[in-house]
């Protein structure tokens, strides 16, 4: 089924974030577009650009990108899972310093069918362009070099209905050159360092320094392939993790196997090139080949050019991801930023922008539009968190120090060594990667699409009978998401 409802009521949407760092952004236009609203993306950067890096969209994410339209694109561009002779649905798990095999984490085929879509591995610019493509094509406007400098709100009417905009009265923003937009809703999703955040909190939060960078590039295969040591261990069609104290890498092959991306988290001090996707550190200044590793790894260090880096900033909840008039709206990284070059924060993004969209595909008027937010927020916010966890349990597991915590992992990834290359162990590799399956057969549109028959259409029966005694308090309600498998089954999340 492909989710393209058209809106009765067609809204004049701003999302303000959709360059190298957004795919909230772009991800939201595109569901917005198709269900037929205005929407205009304001992008600080010039263009695009290039951004480095590699991103992993597991079954969760790639149903909601086929759903869209994109299957072709993906196949055009991506890497894949268990793709034909290419068999590198075994990943190796190594230590940092010595290369020591530690285990193996295999893909089991049985849980990616079940989750009913394929997991591929992409340069994080494709999925950026083809995103940008397909909002555009469906009429969303992207203005480059326009940087947000503040966001006013509706007016609010006095006495006990003050968070109610005043008929006419909506959001609007100004640009550095003065410029003011008005709009019926504005959308940060302008990620972990969003400028939007700034007009949604009441008291602003501030992240924790973990003393983590994470680096990122990419290299062509064919450099891993003409080295006769990195040909021979079959790295450059592995997704393979090196472990160790504070440090942690991940490499996977992208773009049909002709590229590697490379994501290291390290010890270190921030570079002094801006923060972001852009690649404008040099890979020899990190002085990596050198350092006391595998000797594998530095090989493959000593092949990169130029990374990309982010902070691993430890950023607390935040209250509400709306302001009081539910007219400016937090999405993707912006309302719950994750850990860098993390799995699940193309998750998040991609799926509150399927989720969002969905329920404004509804919007009967601009009445209609604070009920939405709610709901948006509250089918969101426990699968983000969730999704959080997930992550910061992953990243902190691959980088224990020496210690109990850390026996205990080994322990567990020698386990694969014993069963064999072939295995999949579930209670040894759920216990240690999180709940696998509970993350990959989530469906955001039916999570949308159950709230809606669940509660939306009370609310319409109730407005419909004029009945005002059966109406719902929304900001209360527990929504209970149903997990649908491509067998058409169904089982409570």
């Amino acid at each position: 089924m492909s989710h393209s409802r058209q809106a009765p009521f067609k809204l004049n949407v701003i999302i303000v974030g959709g360059g190298k760092s957004c795919i909230s952004g772009l991800s939201t236009a595109l569901g917005l577009a198709r269900a037929g609203h205005t929407v205009r993306i304001l992008e600080k950067d010039l263009g695009l650009g290039k951004p480095a890096g590699g991103v992993r969209l597991p079954p969760n994410v790639t149903k909601i990108l086929v759903n869209w339209g994109l299957e072709e694109d993906l196949k055009r561009t991506a890497s894949l899972i268990r793709q034909g002779s290419n068999l590198w649905d075994i990943d190796m798990v190594f230590v940092v310093q010595t290369g020591h095999l530690l285990g193996y984490l295999e893909w089991a085929e049985d849980v990616i069918q079940e989750s009913g879509a394929k997991f591929y591995m992409m340069r994080y610019s494709d999925l950026q362009e083809i995103l940008y493509n397909a909002a555009v094509k469906e009429g969303a406007q992207v203005l480059f070099n326009s940087q947000v400098m503040s966001i006013s709100p509706p007016s609010r009417k006095s006495g006990s209905d003050a968070t109610a905009p005043s008929p006419g009265d909506k959001p609007s923003v100004q640009l550095s050159d003065g410029t003011v937009l008005v709009a019926d809703m504005v959308i940060g999703a302008d990620g972990p360092h969003s400028t939007v955040r700034s007009f949604v909190e009441n008291t602003p939060v501030e992240p924790r320094q973990t003393g983590i960078v994470a680096f990122s590039g990419n290299l062509p295969i064919g450099k891993i392939l003409e080295d006769e040591i990195l040909r021979t261990e079959q790295f450059a069609f592995s997704w393979v993790y090196w472990f160790g104290s504070q440090q942690f890498v991940m490499g996977y092959p992208i773009a049909h196997d002709r590229e590697f991306a490379l994501h290291f988290f390290l010890d270190r001090v921030t570079p002094g090139a801006p923060e972001g996707w852009t690649p404008n550190v040099s890979a020899k200044s990190l002085q990596l080949s050198d350092a006391a590793l595998d000797k594998r790894l530095a090989r493959v260090f000593s092949k990169l050019d130029a990374v990309c880096w982010q902070q691993y900033l430890d950023w607390p909840k935040i209250e509400s991801w709306s302001d009081e008039s539910r007219r400016i709206v937090l999405i993707g990284e912006a309302s719950r930023p994750l850990i860098p070059c993390s799995t699940h924060g193309c998750s998040v993004s991609v799926e509150s922008a399927a989720v969002f969209s969905t329920l404004f595909s509804y919007v009967r008027n601009q009445d209609h539009i604070p009920l939405l937010v709610r709901a948006y927020e509250d089918i969101r916010r426990d699968r983000t968190e969730f999704l959080h966890q997930i992550e910061v349990q992953n990243v902190t597991q691959s980088m224990f120090p020496p210690g109990p915590d850390r026996i205990a992992r080994d322990e567990e990834m020698r386990k694969s060594l014993e069963l064999g290359d072939v295995k999949w162990d579930d209670d040894a590799y759920l216990g240690l990667w999180g709940e696998i399956c509970k993350i990959w057969s989530y469906n955001a549109f039916d999570a949308a699409e159950d709230w809606w028959v669940k509660w939306g259409v009370l609310r319409e029966c109730s407005l419909s009978t004029q009945n005002p005694s059966i109406e719902v308090a929304f900001e209360h309600l527990e929504v209970e998401v149903s997990e649908r498998t491509d067998a058409g089954s169904e089982k409570a999340s």
